[in-house]
């Protein structure tokens, strides 16, 4: 009789708790959802499987969407038939895929992961901010993981930009990155009016530049999978950047020098004779002055030439990678 009053009684506390629990969670701004996209059910790697299966074991208690192409067309179609045709005229997957977590976040909210993301925490501590986006190497925001209150006016302005940014660049890379992907998103959240609804999440919660660290909430399997030979190339000028930046910067003070004396042709030829004239006729002390007065003003117009030069490459790579001065970086 006692252990069956008992029985009940623990009964009773756990259902208590659980309700205490999800009351006291009421107040995020974030809802209990998981979303991923992949374009069927039946065609998911097994160790892309694995990955989210350890996302949704940490995280029993929330919703889980998996978005196919078809479903994810309906949606849009659904809740924003403006962007359809752009939806419609992506010429790669991964395009397609960028919006379709977009579009589900904004209706929605909640998180996006994607497959290749093991998760080693819970993230639950997420869900008290409006809109995170993790910081990413060499610049920049990632679009892989995602965590959005609904309708969030950031993600609207958004997907309404998108077909403003519809644009090919040649290769699949660059075309996805500057479209979709994670450079569009950056330039969006760089000019975006209210930057202090956006929020960071640092490397080391991030987990995939922080190798073996406690703190990571994720361990990245890598995969990659939409990248093509164009992303290779572009990652093999990135690892040996510096020597590619030497390589470059000498061979465009070889093109100003050649283009310098091709202007001044005349002019250095007639330096040279002077030069000439005041060492093999020893010319009086008065027109060596005057001549090394007129070498120093070619000296310092050639040096003026190549700060300006300088300035401007600085100046044009602050246009192709946009910053993003985050704020309050989740550090912890």
């Amino acid at each position: 009789m006692i252990s069956q009053i008992t029985n009940t009684f623990s009964r009773a506390l756990i259902i208590l708790c659980r309700k205490l629990w999800n009351d006291s969670n009421t107040d995020s701004q974030v809802p209990r959802i998981i979303h991923q996209t992949y374009r069927d059910i039946y065609s998911i790697p097994f160790k892309w499987q694995q990955a989210s299966n350890s996302c949704r074991e940490l995280h029993s208690n929330y919703k889980y969407y998996l978005w196919t192409d078809k479903e994810a067309r309906r949606l849009i179609e659904k809740e924003f038939p403006c962007i359809l045709s752009t939806f419609d005229s992506y010429p790669y997957d991964i395009q397609r895929a960028d919006v379709i977590r977009l579009v589900a976040l904004y209706v929605y909210g909640g998180i996006y992961l994607d497959f290749d993301i093991i998760c080693l925490k819970s993230l639950d501590k997420l869900l008290n901010y409006e809109f995170v986006l993790p910081l990413t190497k060499p610049v920049g925001l990632s679009n892989d993981f995602i965590v959005s209150k609904p309708k969030h006016p950031f993600l609207l302005k958004v997907l309404n930009d998108l077909p403003k940014f519809n644009r090919n660049f040649l290769t699949k890379y660059p075309t996805v990155m500057f479209s979709t992907g994670p450079m569009f998103l950056t330039q969006e959240a760089s000019s975006y009016p209210n930057r202090s609804s956006l929020d960071t999440l640092s490397p080391v919660l991030y987990g995939k530049y922080a190798y073996n660290s406690s703190y990571s909430l994720f361990r990245h399997i890598k995969a990659s999978s939409w990248h093509g030979n164009d992303a290779s190339m572009i990652k093999y000028i990135y690892r040996w950047r510096h020597v590619f930046i030497v390589v470059l910067i000498i061979i465009l003070i070889m093109i100003f020098v050649i283009i310098y004396v091709i202007q001044q042709y005349h002019t250095i030829l007639k330096m040279i004779y002077q030069i000439y004239l005041s060492i093999v006729l020893n010319l009086n002390h008065t027109k060596q002055k005057e001549q090394t007065f007129t070498h120093r003003k070619y000296i310092r117009l050639l040096l003026l030439n190549f700060v300006l030069f300088y300035f401007s490459i600085l100046a044009l790579y602050k246009v192709i990678y946009p910053s993003f001065i985050d704020h309050d970086n989740i550090s912890s």
